[in-house]
């Protein structure tokens, strides 16, 4: 539901209120800023950052298929998932390894628990950071737009469909275009792509609701009422009032 349903509703959301639907910022020439170790290297995308969790370095076939671990694990994203607080959820790391299940929240701790050194990046856009701390050491910083001084052996890419829109796949399909090497699609993963393009559909529907609405409106409105001039009423005495002299003088007779 949060990858494909929930993107058509929310696209005419924005249309309704006179928001255009936003768009991803930040891919273009994302590659550019790294180094790797070959001149091919490889790249494994899904659309789950659960999937993190499960590679090693014989997944790629690299160098030394028999390791099992990272010397350093590098993530850029807003949010470290190394573990948050939720009602009946492990709340430490000592705690979470008791129960030898990860998701995409904290798939960060899978490798910590390998020995891997670990190392975030946030977005400039997101300088504080998550609200909740990491449940492992993590070093962070806030993404300068620079260059990336350490060469890496291989890559993961996430999609995350629950949280980018279905409109931008076109704009994952360029990032992943643009990667200057070997891309391969996380073995078994659920995975479509490109997802609908709800935006057109939802603009037209849209415009109708703002159509019916202008309608309504129109009917519902009160007709502005053109006052009618009424004729002055002459002036009446109750009985128990009696002219004075002046008056009984002044006063037309019948």
């Amino acid at each position: 539901m949060l990858r494909e349903v929930i993107w058509p509703v929310r696209a005419e959301e924005f249309l309704r209120a006179g928001i255009e639907p936003p768009r991803c910022e930040g891919h273009e020439g994302f590659w550019d800023r790294f180094s790797f170790t070959s001149d091919n290297p490889p790249l494994i995308y899904a659309d789950s950052n659960l999937h993190a969790g499960r590679l090693t370095p014989r997944h790629y076939a690299l160098f030394d298929l028999e390791a099992t671990a990272w010397q350093d694990v590098h993530l850029f994203d807003a949010h470290h998932d190394s573990g948050y607080p939720h009602e009946h959820e492990p709340t430490s790391f000592e705690e979470w390894a008791g129960t030898g299940e990860f998701s995409c929240e904290d798939w960060m701790l899978v490798h910590h628990a390998k020995g891997s050194r670990l190392a975030l990046t946030y977005p400039a856009w997101r300088p504080n950071g998550d609200s909740h701390p990491p449940m492992i050491p993590l070093h962070t910083a806030v993404d300068d737009g620079g260059a990336v001084a350490a060469p890496f052996d291989a890559v993961f890419l996430c999609r995350s469909g629950s949280w980018v829109p279905s409109w931008c796949d076109d704009q994952f399909t360029e990032l992943l275009a643009a990667f200057p090497g070997r891309a391969h699609l996380f073995p078994g993963s659920e995975w479509k792509h490109p997802r609908p393009d709800p935006v057109p559909h939802a603009r037209r529907l849209a415009g109708i609701f703002a159509e019916l609405r202008a309608r309504v409106e129109a009917q519902t409105l009160p007709t502005p009422s053109v006052p009618v001039p009424r004729p002055a009423a002459a002036p009446v005495h109750s009985p128990e009032h009696t002219p004075d002299s002046e008056q009984a003088r002044t006063r037309p007779g019948r």
